[in-house]
């Protein structure tokens, strides 16, 4: 009987650049299979998300078109993986059809994940099923990145991690992870014009010969999950990530002038696509041919410098788990957060009466999107004008965010409300009328997402807006507040 291997599909929603399907198809003979296993009990998290949930199980739609046109197919199992590769294996066994010589995945870093992948190895190897990972959507892998050769610690400040993390890209080692992206982007020119050749050569009914089969799954979860939808869904996987990334070559130049005013469209808008792996850190370097720099000057650098960003959070979830449940900082665990719900319910809803918080409150509730200046501007309004726990925010974000993603979401709240890793100070605490002043000074994002404010002239935008007739006055005195936010933190340094 002829081999075949399984390839089992997590946050790497694609065929171009997938190291580990490749090395598959060439172990195998072209006969790999895709197999997503999805687990129910994600349905119950306290921050699901229905509308990232419907643009991820559409990104899975996706990628078995995609699958389909090439030669391969996908499977989608409605339980654990845990259970789902035992099922599998014992029907297979049952009905005496082949099991798969080799399992490859790419590596996950979020805690879950790390103890759910060894837990698979040992099952594999019980069944005596080789297994292959790889190293995926991060550049540089936590176990490659340490301060020195007599201390394998992590970095817990970005700009040391930064400097180490560039002056290993430079050695050619790591530049042929970005380099040998190269053949994927020709794939996706192929799969654009229509023209993607039948590069694998097997699939599922190949498979079970009629012995066996599995329900539709995937279109069970669209029809079902499609009900609790809210917000518009962007057109999702490889292709449009590449398309995505055409689209913001052209903004890329201007990058470091534009990307913190929320009116122009100066950001990638990448980052839905990265939390599904419709596309990579690597191959977004490849494309823009980034070169490392020892201080930004240009936009290129700039834009560099956030891609590192997002590998640093991963590199500190992965070394330090505990910051999914807790502060980073020791010494903010037990802040006296006031956490008002009247408060957090009015800040969800976009009517605190500051109009920058608003907007993105507005903008993230109709559109599952936020734009990056702002998102730091409601987190800063949350923890230390609102004095509400980061987490409560977190939380929200997660269950709203097309692009909710662990370990940046964490990070980038963490930093917010000054209890993370290379934190924003406690004592720097943004003002929003300044910050609404600095980068809508026109007032057209607040108007965009308050319409009810079209006719208030821009410069009163970014001051108390009092007596209209359905916008609500300040609910606090941002000045009175940062002495309280201050004297919160003070108290728990002595």
């Amino acid at each position: 009987m002829e081999k075949f291997g399984i390839h089992w599909f997590r946050r790497d929603l694609r065929v171009a650049g997938n190291k580990a399907l490749k090395y598959n198809w060439k172990v195998n003979d072209k006969k790999v299979l895709g197999i997503f296993c999805f687990d129910k009990k994600f349905l119950s998290r306290p921050d699901m998300s229905y509308n990232r949930f419907q643009f991820f199980i559409e990104t899975l739609m996706s990628l078995k078109t995609e699958l389909n046109k090439i030669g391969s197919d996908l499977l989608v199992l409605d339980i654990g993986p845990q259970d789902a590769f035992k099922d599998l294996l014992e029907k297979l066994k049952t009905h005496q059809l082949r099991t798969p010589e080799l399992i490859t995945w790419n590596r996950d870093y979020e805690p879950f994940a790390v103890a759910r992948d060894n837990e698979l190895k040992d099952f594999f190897e019980v069944q005596n099923i080789k297994t292959v990972d790889f190293r995926d959507h991060l550049t540089i892998e936590p176990h490659e990145l340490y301060k020195s050769e007599k201390d394998l610690n992590g970095y817990q400040v970005y700009s040391p991690f930064a400097r180490k993390w560039l002056s290993i890209y430079v050695q050619d080692e790591f530049k042929k992870r970005v380099s040998s992206q190269k053949k994927g982007f020709e794939y996706l020119e192929q799969l654009k014009n229509d023209m993607a050749p039948k590069i694998f050569d097997y699939s599922w009914q190949d498979l079970f010969a009629g012995k066996m089969n599995y329900p539709d799954n995937l279109s069970i979860y669209y029809q079902e999950n499609l009900k609790k939808v809210t917000v518009p869904i962007p057109e999702s996987g490889s292709l449009k990530a590449y398309e995505q990334l055409q689209a913001f070559k052209v903004k890329l130049d201007n990058y470091g002038e534009t990307r913190d005013f929320p009116n122009v469209k100066g950001t990638s808008k990448l980052s839905m696509y990265l939390k599904n792996g419709s596309i990579t850190v690597p191959q977004i370097i490849h494309y823009f041919n980034l070169q490392p720099y020892v201080k930004k000057q240009s936009s290129r650098d700039v834009f560099f410098s956030e891609l590192i960003w997002r590998e640093f959070y991963y590199h500190i979830i992965y070394r330090h788990p505990r910051v999914e449940r807790e502060s980073f900082l020791d010494k903010y665990k037990n802040l006296k957060w006031e956490n008002n719900e009247d408060y957090f319910q009015a800040w969800k809803d976009g009517k605190t009466g500051f109009p920058i918080v608003d907007a993105g409150m507005r903008e993230l509730k109709t559109t599952g999107w936020m734009h990056n200046r702002v998102r730091m501007i409601v987190a800063s309004f949350l923890t230390k004008d609102l004095l509400i726990n980061w987490q409560w925010g977190e939380k929200y974000f997660m269950e709203t965010l097309l692009d909710g993603d662990l370990a940046p979401n964490n990070g980038g709240w963490q930093w917010a409300a000054s209890t993370g890793c290379d934190p924003q100070p406690y004592f720097r605490i943004f003002n929003p009328w300044s910050q609404s002043k600095k980068f809508d000074k026109d007032g057209h994002y607040i108007k965009t997402f308050l319409p009810e404010l079209n006719n208030i002239e821009a410069k009163k935008l970014h001051e108390p807006i009092i007596g209209h007739s359905t916008y609500p006055e300040p609910i606090v005195d941002h000045k009175t507040q940062r002495e309280k936010a201050l004297a919160m933190y003070k108290a728990e340094r002595v």
